[in-house]
Parts: C-alpha cells; sequence; structure tokens
C-alpha cells in the first residue's frame, strides 16, 4: 500500500497565554460606532463610541463582556463580538495556515478549528471562522475544559461560527451546551436524531428561550452535503442520522452512536476526517465485515481517504474495520479519550490502534489521554495533553503527545475498571 509522505514537525505543546497581554481592535467592519459602557450590560452607561480599528487594551472579561482601556486611558465595557486581537497587517499569501485543536476534555470530544480566513472578500481582515465540534463531558464553567481552553488560547473570542454536536451523548455535547452561555453562536448543526434524554433535550429546547445565543440551527435529515467554510477549504458532512435506525444497532447507545455527524475537511494536501462516535462492528465481530455507520460510508462510495484522522468511538474496538481502515489510509490518527469505565475497561483499545499499524506501519498516533492511567476519573485526567494540528495547505506542523507503531503497547487490554 502506498502513503502519502508529508512534512511533520512534533513539538511539545506548552500553554501560557493570557488575552490581558494582547492588544484588541474595534472590527474593521463596523459602520458606525461601538458604544462603551459603564457596566457590562446594554443597560448601562454610554461612555462614549468607539469607532472602527480603534485600539484598545483588554483588563477583564465576562460573558459576552470585555472591559478595555484606551490610549487616553480611559477605560468601559464593550461587546465581545466588536473587538478582534489586532494581530498586525497580514497577508493572505503567507498566513493562510488551518489550525485544529483537539481539546484534552477527559472522557469525551472537543475539537476547536480556526479557518484562515473568514469568507469575507475585500474586509481587510484573514482573521478567519471559529468551528466547535462537540464540546466534552462537563457543563459547568468551573469544569469545561472546552470553555477554559478557548479563554485561554483563543483571545476570548466572542462568536463562534459554527457549533457542532456529533450526537446527543454527554460527552459530546454537555460541554457545548456550557458555551453557548458564553459565546454566540451563528449556526447550530446536530444530527436531529430524536432521543429520551430530558438534559439533551432541555438543551435544544433552550434556543427558542429569549435570551438564547445561537442565531440559526440546522438539524434533521437535510444537512448532509457541502458546508462554507470560506473558500479555501472544501467541507463535507458525509454521515449523520437520516430519519432511520434500520442497521444502527439494537440497543440505543448504538444508534446514537451510528447517528454521528461525519466531517471531512479538506486544505490543499491536507485532509482531516472527523468521526465522532460513528462505529463500524460490535466488540465481538471480526473486524473485516463492516456494519453500522461505516458501511454506510464505504457502500456510498464516500471519499474517505485523509491525512489526519479523529479516530471514532475514542478508539473503541467497536471502530475502525480494517476496509474502513483501508479506504482512509490515515497518516495520523488523533485520540480523543480519558478515564471512563467502558464495560469493564478504558478505551482506546489496543486491538483498535494496532489495525492502523497493520495497514501502515508509519502511523503516528496523537492522543489526549497521554498518562491517564495514573487517575481515577475523567476530570482529574484533565491533565493538559491537547493536540494542535497546524497547516499551510501542504506541509503539518504537530503539538502534543505522540506515539508510534513502534512504541505501541501490546494489544493487552488496559487494566479492568
Amino acid at each position: 500500500m502506498v502513503h502519502r509522505v508529508f512534512n511533520l514537525l512534533i513539538l511539545v505543546f506548552v500553554s501560557v497565554s493570557t488575552y490581558a497581554q494582547n492588544p484588541f481592535i474595534v472590527r474593521p467592519t463596523v459602520v458606525d460606532c461601538v458604544h462603551l459602557r459603564d457596566h457590562p450590560s446594554t443597560d448601562g452607561a454610554i461612555l462614549g463610541c468607539l469607532t472602527a480599528n480603534t485600539k484598545v487594551l483588554v483588563t477583564d472579561s465576562v460573558p459576552f463582556w470585555r472591559r478595555v482601556e484606551l490610549e487616553d486611558s480611559s477605560s468601559g465595557w464593550i461587546a465581545k463580538k466588536f473587538i478582534i486581537p489586532d494581530e498586525g497587517p497580514t497577508s493572505p499569501e503567507t498566513d493562510l495556515v488551518l489550525e485544529v485543536h483537539f481539546v484534552d476534555v477527559g472522557q469525551g470530544d472537543g475539537i476547536w478549528i480556526h479557518t484562515p480566513d473568514d469568507g469575507i472578500d475585500g474586509n481587510g481582515e484573514f482573521e478567519g471562522l471559529n468551528i466547535v465540534i462537540d464540546g466534552g463531558l462537563d457543563s459547568s464553567d468551573h469544569n469545561n475544559a472546552m470553555l477554559h481552553y478557548l479563554r485561554d488560547q483563543a483571545h476570548h473570542l466572542a462568536v463562534l461560527d459554527a457549533l457542532i454536536v456529533t450526537h446527543p451523548h454527554i460527552d459530546h455535547y454537555r460541554g457545548a451546551e456550557g458555551l453557548t452561555r458564553h459565546f454566540q453562536v451563528e449556526q447550530y448543526i446536530d444530527p436531529g436524531m430524536p432521543v429520551n434524554k430530558a438534559g439533551y433535550n432541555a438543551f435544544i429546547a433552550s434556543f427558542s428561550q429569549p435570551d438564547h445565543h445561537v442565531k440559526s440551527t440546522l438539524r434533521g435529515q437535510d444537512i448532509l452535503g457541502p458546508l462554507d467554510w470560506g473558500e479555501e477549504l472544501e467541507v463535507e458532512i458525509l454521515h449523520s442520522w437520516v430519519g432511520t435506525n434500520d442497521g444502527m444497532g439494537s440497543d440505543e447507545g448504538t444508534r446514537i452512536n451510528n447517528s454521528s455527524i461525519v466531517i471531512r475537511l479538506r486544505f490543499g494536501d491536507q485532509t482531516f476526517l472527523f468521526m465522532g462516535d460513528a462505529e463500524g462492528k460490535s466488540r465481538t465481530d471480526s473486524p473485516s465485515q463492516p456494519k453500522y455507520a461505516e458501511k454506510v460510508l464505504l457502500e456510498a462510495g464516500a471519499d474517505l481517504d485523509a491525512t489526519i484522522l479523529k479516530i471514532a468511538h475514542h478508539g473503541s474496538e467497536t471502530s475502525s474495520t480494517t476496509p474502513f481502515i483501508e479506504a482512509v489510509t490515515p497518516d495520523v490518527v488523533v485520540v480523543q479519550s480519558g478515564r471512563k469505565c467502558y464495560s469493564g475497561r478504558h478505551i482506546p483499545d489496543m486491538s483498535t490502534l494496532e489495525r492502523y499499524c497493520d495497514s501502515n506501519a508509519d502511523t503516528v498516533f496523537l492522543r489526549t489521554d497521554h498518562g491517564d492511567e495514573a487517575f481515577h476519573d475523567h476530570r482529574s485526567s484533565i491533565n493538559g495533553d491537547h493536540v494542535v494540528i497546524r497547516t499551510d495547505g501542504l506541509s503539518l506542523e504537530i503539538e502534543g503527545q505522540q506515539t508510534t507503531c513502534a512504541t505501541l503497547p501490546t494489544a493487552a487490554p488496559m487494566p479492568q475498571c
């Protein structure tokens, strides 16, 4: 089998960031001016009006508002959505970089994508779109690892251009629920599968409340197909719930997993495949005969070839059948997992990862569960094992813990739990 040759730089990820170290400007797209207020509310007294490109320094932040200091040392509060980091002049020829952050949220998925451009011609800004796929297990402000990461790494961004929940399991949607309390969401996307889950249904119902921050929703059977994330990218939803559970498993958990939104993102020569928890088999099935979502994708003739694969279902034995791996042929496999017990075992299953090595002995594994065997639960295992992949469409720069096939543990199961 022929595998891609690509430039790969592995770095150790160290997070040292604070929004107060960076100057901001009023968005260049502001037409008239933006009110500066004496406290973080639209009821606050107006202290002034800031025009486009006005420079400010952020000194404090609360949900939806930032306290800013002006060059004349005056200060006040401004809505987050109207200011952006002042990163100086940029060139689309040299600064088109796609960033994909796989956040250590403990058990669960949490992905932040920052695209090269915002798709608006002529605005002089190449600030990019911000998309989040899943949000991890915890919705509370104190424990929401995805929220903390975005605060630290994303300049306290105010707007999520898209928030995608791949399927209604708590280790995917609960953290996303928490994000909607802190960010304006331009578009919310999920499979629209009806489920008898009170927490999830309450989350969706909250969108109809007058104080919600979700601008539009895309749910249900009509979400398959292209997504517009800027002309630099080719993005497509390849799989989701299609209005029936036929062939998707006999129990509710399996059916929900196989309703997962599957997304392919291509930028230049690099392609990402995000699998959610889409499965290909039961734990006892042979990996040679795909079932469930993997079977649907393969029989549909979907273009699955990818450089970087976010492995399905946290690397469970229920994912990654041999025909699926041969269709994807990934060079890099990202595993988002944590310290949660699944039927007496922790995941990923080494047998699953070994199937990728059988296909390509040079596979690089990037994992958010490095060292998690020392912890006892999903919260204590959130220890900063983030994975960041940057690409200009040609080469890859990777920050995070890596494992190769040569250093992969044996197929013996992890300690029983």
